[in-house]
């Protein structure tokens, strides 16, 4: 499997909704993920994976394999500015 940059990634799965660096809150009720260290955004995507927190990102959640949610989530705190 070919993993895809980290940049990509999020451009492709998050961005339409947390904004380009990240810097948004997600229909207006989520945190702002560049905001989160690596181990709060691995755990919330996980938790939305699967099913555990309801929202309106969890279809785009669902789609994550493991390893695009550790790239991800190592990739989101470089966005904090």
């Amino acid at each position: 499997m070919d993993i895809i940059p980290a940049g990509k990634l999020y451009r492709r799965s998050c961005a339409t909704c947390h904004g380009k660096t990240a810097e948004k809150s997600a229909i207006g009720k989520s945190k702002v993920v560049n905001q989160l260290n690596s181990a709060e955004i691995a755990e919330a995507l996980i938790e939305r994976k699967n099913g555990k927190v309801n929202g309106g990102g969890n279809t785009a959640k669902r789609r994550l394999s493991d390893e695009e949610i550790k790239v991800l989530s190592e990739y989101l705190p470089s966005l904090k500015r």
